[in-house]
């Protein structure tokens, strides 16, 4: 057992399956109201390793700053998948970032795969 604080080794992560995929839209949409959820990273592009971690990108209206927003995603994930990465924009930031080709949120678009749009 690990200390308080300490972060155990994880050698292999559960399978990422449809199903898995729709409970984290419904936990996702239990609390709050993202206009989309989308995975990206490893498991979007095909080439996750039995330790990868789970990328999510909520798009949301939203007066708080970038790093306050994924708090109550991560209460309302948690126990779905051991590790995940969970970054939320507003449609306002997106839109102020689109035209840079490389930028981080522009692959995202690019490249994720869309969960959720409503």
């Amino acid at each position: 057992m690990e200390a308080p604080g300490e972060v155990s080794r994880v050698d292999s992560y559960p399978a990422l399956s449809e199903q898995l995929l729709r409970e984290l839209v419904r936990r996702v949409l239990s609390v709050g109201s993202p206009r989309k959820i989308v995975l990206f990273g490893s498991h979007a592009a095909g080439r996750a390793r039995p330790d990868s971690d789970l990328d999510v990108l909520i798009v949301e209206d939203s007066d708080l700053p970038r790093y306050k927003r994924s708090a109550r995603y991560r209460r309302a994930l948690c126990g779905l998948f051991p590790a995940k990465d969970i970054v939320v924009w507003t449609p306002t930031e997106i839109e102020e970032w689109r035209a840079v080709p490389h930028a981080f949120i522009t692959t995202i678009l690019a490249t994720g795969k869309v969960l959720y749009e409503g």
